[in-house]
C-alpha cells in the first residue's frame, strides 16, 4: 500500500526508535543466546541499582549480590521478593536518584489482587517493550504488526486518549489501524463492529479476550459471519477454555493469548504450539510457596524482573498472577523459555435489559483512577440486577463529592436510573482460585 511505502520511509528518515532493541532481541537464535544477553542485561541493572536505589542498596550489600563493581548471580535468588504491597510502602526508595535525567511517565496497575500501584516507567523501558511487541508479531505470529492492517477491540481511557489528536488520527491511518470501543458494546454496536471488520478484511483483529467472546457470542446467536483474520490476539484478561473455543469456532481462526500488565508490559505471547512464549525484556520465574523454582509441568506464582526500566527497577517483583512452567524447548523452535498457561486478572462483563455489553475493564480503568490516587484501597463491583450496582469498598479518605462523581460516569454507561449502593468493608476476600475478582455479575449465576 502506498501509505506504508510513505510510512515507512519516515520511519527510515527520522529513525524507528526501537530498531535497535529489536535487533538485539532478533539476535537471540539459541538458549545460550538467551541466557547471555540476559546475565549482561541484568548485571547492568544490579549495578545501577545498587549505586541509584535506596531500595536495593543494602540488601543487594548484606547477600553480597554485588559490591556495586562487580555481580554474583549465584545470589540472585537470595534477593527478597518485592510485593504490591512494598511498592506501596516504599514507593520513594525504589525510584532511582537519578530518574530525572530520562524520559519518563506514571503509570498505574490495576492487578489482580485488586491494589492499585503506580509506578515510574522511562523512555529505555518503553523502547524495549515496543521491540518485545515487535518481536512477537514478527517472529513468533510472521506479521509485520506496525504495517499490517488491523483492528484494535479496545476500551482504555488512556489508549484512546491518544487517538483524538489530528497527529494521532494521521498515525492511525498510516499505520492501518482501526479502533472499535468495547467499554460498552450495544447490539447495535456489534452489528457494527461485525460489519467493520467484514467491510475492512484486517491481517490482525487485537482485544480484550472478553470483549472478543461477547462479539463472538454475538455474532453466532444472530447467526451472522464474521470474516476470519490471519491473526487473532486476545489480551488484558484471562482467556479461559470455554472463551477460546467460541471465539475460535466463530472466528474460524486460533485465538493467540497475550499476557502483560501496566506495571511491566508486553510479559509473554502464545505460538502457533500453544505455548506462551517469555519475551527477552523481563526475567520470569515460576516459585513455588516456599519460593523455590517449580519444575515444568507444576504452577507456581509469577516472579518479574524487567531488565530496562533504571528510572524505577521492578527486579523480583511479585505481580500477583499465577502460571504453570511450560517445557524448556517449544516445537516452534522459537529460544524463548516458555509457559503453559497463566491465570491472570478476572473480571465478568455486566449486561443490560436491551443486551448491551458493559466491559468489566470499564470499572477497573473508572475506579481505579481513585486508588491511584489514594483514596481506595481495593475494591470490586457487583451487578445484582440489569439497574443495580454494590460497589464494596476499601477505604479510609473516599468522600462524597468522590463517589458522586464516579456514579456520574457509571450512570452514563450502565444508564441514568441505575441504583448504586456503596458498602465500606475492612477487606474483600479473593475468591476460592485465591484471584481476585474485579466485577461480578449476580445475573450470570
Amino acid at each position: 500500500m502506498i501509505k506504508t511505502a510513505i510510512y515507512k520511509k519516515i520511519k527510515n528518515t527520522f529513525g524507528d526508535t526501537s530498531h535497535q532493541e529489536y535487533q538485539e532481541f532478533n539476535n537471540i537464535r539459541s538458549s545460550h543466546d538467551l541466557e547471555k544477553f540476559r546475565e549482561e542485561a541484568l548485571k547492568k541493572l544490579i549495578i545501577h541499582s545498587y549505586h541509584n536505589v535506596p531500595h536495593y542498596h543494602q540488601i543487594m550489600k548484606e547477600i553480597g549480590l554485588t559490591d556495586g563493581k562487580k555481580v554474583d548471580l549465584t545470589k540472585f535468588g537470595a534477593l527478597p521478593i518485592l510485593t504490591k504491597e512494598g511498592i506501596k510502602t516504599d514507593e520513594e526508595n525504589l525510584i532511582s536518584k537519578d530518574y530525572h535525567e530520562r524520559k519518563w511517565l506514571y503509570n498505574y496497575s490495576g492487578g489482580s489482587t485488586g491494589k492499585p500501584i503506580r509506578v515510574i516507567q522511562d523512555y529505555s523501558y518503553t523502547k524495549h517493550s515496543i521491540a518485545s511487541n515487535y518481536y512477537y508479531y514478527r517472529n513468533l505470529l510472521n506479521i509485520d504488526e506496525p504495517y499490517a492492517k488491523k483492528i484494535l477491540l479496545w476500551g482504555s481511557p488512556t489508549d484512546f486518549s491518544k487517538t483524538s489528536g489530528l497527529k494521532s488520527k494521521i498515525l492511525d491511518w498510516f499505520t492501518n489501524k482501526v479502533f472499535l470501543n468495547s467499554y460498552r458494546m450495544t447490539p447495535d454496536d456489534m452489528d457494527g463492529y461485525i460489519k467493520t471488520i467484514n467491510s475492512y478484511q484486517p491481517d490482525l483483529i487485537r482485544g480484550y479476550s472478553g470483549s472478543l467472546y461477547e462479539l463472538a457470542k454475538h455474532a453466532k446467536n444472530r447467526n451472522m459471519d464474521l470474516y476470519s483474520p490471519p491473526v487473532l490476539v486476545g489480551s488484558a484478561e484471562s482467556l479461559n477454555t470455554q472463551m477460546r473455543n467460541l471465539i475460535e469456532e466463530v472466528f474460524k481462526t486460533k485465538i493467540h493469548d497475550f499476557y502483560g500488565s501496566r506495571e511491566i508490559n508486553n510479559l509473554a505471547g502464545e505460538c502457533e504450539e500453544g505455548m506462551m512464549h517469555i519475551l527477552p525484556s523481563n526475567i520470569i520465574e515460576i516459585l513455588d510457596d516456599n519460593n523455590n523454582p517449580v519444575s515444568p509441568g507444576q504452577t507456581g506464582k509469577v516472579i518479574v524482573t524487567n531488565l530496562f526500566n533504571y528510572s524505577m527497577p521492578l527486579i523480583r517483583y511479585q505481580i500477583g498472577d499465577m502460571a504453570t512452567l511450560g517445557p524448556l524447548e517449544c516445537k516452534c523452535g522459537n529460544p524463548l523459555p516458555t509457559l503453559e498457561k497463566i491465570d491472570g486478572r478476572l473480571f465478568e462483563s455486566f449486561v443490560l435489559e436491551d443486551g448491551t455489553i458493559i466491559s468489566g475493564e470499564f470499572f477497573v480503568q473508572l475506579i481505579g483512577v481513585y486508588c491511584n490516587k489514594g483514596f481506595i484501597d481495593q475494591f470490586q463491583v457487583i451487578q445484582r440486577d440489569y439497574d443495580d450496582l454494590k460497589v464494596l469498598v476499601v477505604s479510609e479518605s473516599l468522600n462524597k463529592s468522590e463517589i458522586e462523581d464516579i456514579n456520574e460516569k457509571i450512570r452514563i454507561f450502565m444508564g441514568e436510573n441505575c441504583k448504586i449502593q456503596w458498602e465500606f468493608v475492612s477487606e474483600i476476600p479473593p475468591i476460592s482460585t485465591g484471584k481476585f475478582l474485579y466485577t461480578k455479575s449476580l445475573l450470570l449465576d
